[in-house]
């Protein structure tokens, strides 16, 4: 069914020929009341940040996805999983709906049925009773909710559609004679049962989805900043946390627990960490000519808190180190307390490292874009090794941390000087780097250190991550057949003479 909006005056005109005795069906999310109630309840909730943490957990992993008609129990799940955490919201919601009743009503259609149709209204909502008929109570206790969905009864209304539960309610005929009106093309079966349906857009509705204020940890990096990518999955998990794992974790007397206290550092450092892309982002729009700024930037960039991402920055942090100062930090023997002060210490010496890290980051966002292949060198060392503040390490562990941060480095190096940072080999690159670096320290003190077997783990898995990169990349260290070396060959004698004249210049 292909359907179109009306304008206002021509339902308007409907309305004053309409008989008296007919009914009125009015639609209430963004018709009769110029929001929606849905998202005006789960923004009602307190503490805010509560409902965030729930509503943006739920977004991500999609539970209705497993249910037959999924979508439909979108938000009958969002709504429920609130109240489980915040029970106490649909109380708080009967005394807010007293005021936003009123304030978002939509005077002009209610006053116009009202003036000839008061007696034969009818209301019906995709919203839920529980929501709705308090905002009706505060505009018209007289106006009858006809239809909408309930809590008890989940998605039930969503399913059979708002036109197969008034034609059992009022009957097929005098449904077809009724006036309707609502904003949503998803009424379309409403539409189609009625001969008197409109279609109408009012420009003072506003929708706004609930929830993203504040948002959570790693929202911004993989909606905003790296919408294409994963970044948490491939980046973070995928590479960045192995290395610790294997740098710092497998050499504890309690391996397991070092794991899980790495596992919150790493959320803890890029819960703060996003803060200098929240900024890299802003100063892009404000400075660059051609800021490479995702479009997500401009609806949700609105809603990070920088300072929302710092307290749970700060309270992860301490999470982490309540589980590691104890059994692995290196810290609380070398201030001489085990107890809570040997905890705050290792508390305070990462926050100290996320300040210094948050500092070098600003520093890159503010000056020339190939100045800063200065800090980037900086922060990628540092987003592994800057661990070593507070956790024990070898020397195979911090070469091997080093090798990983240049080798993301080096790709940016290119980026930045015009080449292609996809082309450039990581895995590869740190393998290599690794055994030049091991090669050499080898050379000049004991290769013993190295003949352990946290070595022989991380050798093993540079080896295995680079093999993958190494067969793509084979093809190219074979030499050249005859005619192809003697192309490049030719191509590149010009370009010897005009450097030898150069130098002779």
């Amino acid at each position: 069914m292909t359907i179109s909006f009306n304008h206002a005056a021509e339902f308007y005109r409907a309305l004053g020929e309409h008989p008296p005795s007919d009914a009125v069906i009015l639609d209430f999310d963004e018709t009769l009341w110029l929001r929606n109630s849905t998202e005006e309840f789960l923004a009602s909730v307190r503490p805010r940040w509560l409902a965030a943490m729930v509503l943006q957990v739920l977004g991500f992993i999609k539970p209705w996805r497993s249910l037959r008609s999924g979508e439909h129990y979108r938000d009958w799940i969002r709504v429920v999983c609130v109240l489980i955490v915040a029970p106490w919201s649909l109380w708080l919601w009967r005394r807010n709906a007293t005021k936003l009743g009123p304030r978002y009503l939509n005077r002009p259609l209610l006053e116009a049925v009202r003036r000839q149709h008061r007696n034969s209204v009818g209301v019906v909502s995709f919203g839920f009773r529980e929501i709705v008929r308090p905002l009706l109570d505060a505009i018209d206790r007289d106006l009858p909710l006809t239809e909408s969905c309930s809590l008890r009864r989940g998605a039930r209304l969503r399913i059979t559609g708002k036109a197969g539960a008034l034609q059992s309610d009022m009957g097929g005929e005098r449904l077809r004679r009724a006036l309707v009106i609502t904003d949503s093309p998803v009424d379309r079966d409403l539409l189609a049962a009625s001969d008197k349906g409109f279609l109408v857009e009012w420009p003072d509705a506003h929708y706004e989805q609930a929830g993203l204020r504040p948002l959570m940890p790693f929202v911004y990096l993989q909606k905003v900043k790296r919408p294409d990518e994963n970044y948490l999955r491939n980046a973070i998990l995928g590479h960045d946390l192995p290395v610790l794992l294997l740098a710092f974790a497998v050499i504890s007397v309690e391996p397991l627990l070092a794991s899980i206290a790495v596992l919150f550092y790493v959320f803890s450092f890029f819960t703060a960490y996003e803060t200098g892309y929240f900024e890299n982002d802003q100063l892009g729009l404000l400075i660059e000519s051609k800021p490479k700024v995702s479009a997500n930037f401009h609806s949700l960039g609105r809603h990070f808190s920088p300072t929302f991402a710092w307290s749970v920055a700060l309270v992860l942090a301490a999470l982490s180190s309540l589980m590691a100062f104890e059994s692995h930090s290196w810290i609380p023997d070398a201030v001489g307390h085990q107890g809570w002060f040997g905890f705050l210490a290792v508390w305070a010496v990462f926050v100290l490292f996320l300040v210094v890290m948050r500092l070098l980051f600003h520093w890159q966002n503010v000056i020339h874009p190939q100045g800063r292949i200065v800090p980037m060198l900086g922060l990628q060392v540092g987003r592994v090794l800057g661990y070593a503040a507070i956790l024990p390490t070898t020397a195979i562990g911090a070469l091997f941390c080093v090798a990983h941060g240049v080798s993301r480095w080096i790709p940016y190096l290119v980026y930045r000087f015009g080449g292609s940072r996809r082309e450039v080999p990581n895995h590869l690159s740190c393998l290599l780097l690794l055994v030049l670096f091991a090669g050499a320290v080898a050379i000049g003190g004991d290769e013993r250190v190295f003949l352990n077997w946290q070595s022989l783990l991380i050798f093993g898995y540079a080896g295995a991550r680079a093999a993958k990169e190494l067969l793509g990349f084979r093809n190219r260290l074979v030499p050249l057949p005859r005619r192809a070396a003697e192309e490049i060959g030719r191509r590149a004698v010009p370009a010897g003479r005009a450097m030898d004249g150069a130098a002779g210049a």
